[in-house]
C-alpha cells in the first residue's frame, strides 16, 4: 500500500484529479495519488514523514527548497539544484529530477532533435534550468535568457553554457532554432516579429499558451507543456511504483476535463470539516451541507444515540442516504462528510464522481484534542484513546487517499486560514 503525493502550483497541472490517479485504476492494496497544498517546503517535508508518502512529484515554486531538504540529491539535482520527483528509498527522501525527461521526450515525439541547433530557455527557475540541462546533454547549444541575470549566469556556468538577460532576447531569439519557454502564463517576452518558420517554439504552458497563436501566424513549429508533463510523469511513476507505465493510457488524462460543481471535505473527526466548510462556502459563493447535522436533524437523535440504539450499520445506511442526497443536488454545494463516510466504497466512488474531494488533514492527537472523546463512539470506550485514534486513522489514511483530489493540511491553521488555502488552490483550476 503506497501513497503518492504531488504539491505546488495545480495551475501546472492537469484539470482531472491527477495524472496518475485519472490513468490508473487504483486498487486499496496499491497505490492511491493525490494533490497536496502546502504553503512551504518545509511543511511538504513534514508532511511528506507524518502521512509515510512514499512518492511526491514537486512543482514550483517548491523544487529549489526540497532540494535542498532532500537527504539523496542525484547528479541533475545537485547540478540544477531543483528536484521535482521525491521518493522514499531504503528510509531516506531521495530526489530526481525527470522534468529533464519531460523535455527530451516531448522534442523527440515531436520529430525534433537539438543536436547541433541554437536553443534559447526563456526563464532560470526550475522548470528553465532542466530544459537548459536537457537541450545541453541532447547536443543543443544552449543560451538562458532571464529577468535576473546573476540567476541565469550561475545556472549556465554549472551547466555548461551561455547567458543573457531577457532584454537580450531581441537580438538573440531571430537566431535561435529552438525557444523553449518556461516563464510565467501572463508573462510576454517574445515578439512575434522575431519568429521565422525554422523555428521551434516550446512552451511549458500546457493550457492557454499566448505563444501557440504567434507560433502558428509566423509558421512555426509549435511544442505545448502537455508532452513535457506527461514524459517527466513516466519516469516518476515507474520509480514510485517499479511498474511499467502505459503512457498511451496517461496521455488521456493530461486533456482538459470538466471539473464536478460540489466540493467534499474528508478527514478524521477534530480535523476541522465541519468549521471549514462555511468558510470555504463562504469564499466561492456556494451552498454549505454539514452531513453529519442534517443526519441528525432527519433522524431526531444524535449519532451517539443512532449507533449505541440501532448499530453503525443503521448510521452508515443514514449516512449514505445523506450523502447520495447532497451529491445530486443542482445546487454547487461545500459538503461536510462525516469521518468514516470514505469506509463505503460505494460513497466514496460517488464524491470522487461528484465532487472536488479535499481531505482535512491534521495528526490524530491534535484531532483528538479538538473533540470531546465521550460523544465518539468508536474511541469513547477504549481505555486509551488516543492509541485508538492512531490506530483507526491509520485503517482510514489510505481509504481518505485513495478518494482525495487534493489535501490540506489543518493543523496550527484556524478554519479561515484553512480555507483560503483551498480557496486559492481551486480558484486557479476553476478559474483557469
Amino acid at each position: 500500500m503506497k501513497l503518492f503525493a504531488i504539491t505546488g502550483n495545480p495551475v501546472l497541472h492537469s484539470k482531472s484529479p491527477d495524472l496518475f490517479a485519472a490513468a490508473y485504476p487504483l486498487r486499496a492494496d496499491e497505490f492511491a495519488y493525490f494533490r497536496l497544498a502546502a504553503e512551504s517546503a518545509e511543511e511538504v517535508a513534514l508532511l511528506f514523514d507524518e502521512l509515510g508518502l512514499s512518492g511526491m512529484n514537486v512543482t514550483a515554486p517548491f523544487k529549489g527548497d526540497m532540494a535542498k531538504l532532500a537527504d539523496v540529491r542525484a547528479p541533475e539535482v545537485q547540478t540544477l539544484n531543483a528536484c521535482n520527483t521525491l521518493a522514499l528509498e531504503n528510509g531516506k527522501k531521495c530526489s530526481y529530477n525527470t522534468d529533464i525527461f519531460g523535455v527530451l521526450g516531448s522534442l523527440e515525439k515531436s520529430g525534433v532533435s537539438v543536436a547541433g541547433k541554437r536553443c534559447l530557455t526563456l526563464g532560470a527557475g526550475g522548470a528553465g534550468s532542466a530544459a537548459a540541462y536537457a537541450l545541453h546533454t541532447a547536443g543543443g547549444a544552449v543560451t538562458i535568457a532571464n529577468r535576473t541575470v546573476d540567476k541565469a549566469r550561475r545556472l549556465a556556468e554549472s551547466i555548461g553554457c551561455s547567458y543573457a538577460g531577457l532584454d537580450e532576447v531581441a537580438a538573440i531569439a531571430p537566431q535561435a532554432d529552438v525557444i523553449v519557454s518556461t516563464l510565467y502564463q501572463h508573462v510576454d517576452v517574445l515578439d512575434e516579429a522575431w519568429l521565422k518558420p525554422q523555428h521551434v517554439v516550446f512552451d511549458a504552458i500546457y493550457h492557454g499558451s499566448a505563444l501557440q497563436e504567434k507560433a502558428r501566424r509566423a509558421g512555426c513549429k509549435f511544442i505545448n507543456g502537455a508532452g513535457w508533463l506527461l514524459h517527466q510523469g513516466a519516469p516518476a511513476y515507474r520509480r514510485f511504483t517499479g511498474v511499467e507505465p502505459d503512457v498511451e493510457n496517461m496521455q488521456k488524462a493530461v486533456l482538459p476535463q470538466a471539473l464536478p460543481k460540489h466540493i467534499s471535505l474528508i478527514g478524521f473527526m477534530g480535523a476541522g470539516k465541519s468549521a471549514v466548510a462555511p468558510a470555504l462556502a463562504r469564499l466561492l459563493g456556494m451552498a454549505v451541507t454539514d452531513a453529519d447535522a442534517v443526519l441528525e436533524k432527519r433522524c431526531g437523535a444524535s449519532i451517539p444515540q443512532l449507533i449505541g440504539e440501532k448499530g453503525e450499520a443503521y448510521f452508515r445506511e443514514q449516512e449514505r442516504i445523506v450523502l447520495e442526497e447532497a451529491l445530486a443536488s443542482a445546487t454547487p454545494t461545500v459538503i461536510s462528510c462525516g469521518g468514516g463516510a470514505v469506509t463505503q466504497p460505494h460513497i466514496s466512488k460517488l464524491l470522487k464522481e461528484h465532487s472536488i474531494v479535499v481531505w482535512i488533514y491534521a495528526p490524530p492527537a491534535c484531532c483528538l484534542s479538538r473533540i470531546d472523546v465521550s460523544t465518539r463512539p468508536l474511541l469513547a470506550s477504549h481505555a486509551d484513546p488516543q492509541q485508538a485514534a492512531a490506530e483507526l486513522f491509520e485503517k482510514r489514511k489510505f481509504l481518505y487517499a485513495k478518494t482525495a483530489w487534493m489535501l490540506v493540511s489543518s493543523h496550527c491553521r484556524s478554519e479561515a486560514q484553512v480555507s483560503r488555502l483551498i480557496y486559492d488552490e481551486i480558484s486557479k483550476v476553476l478559474h483557469r
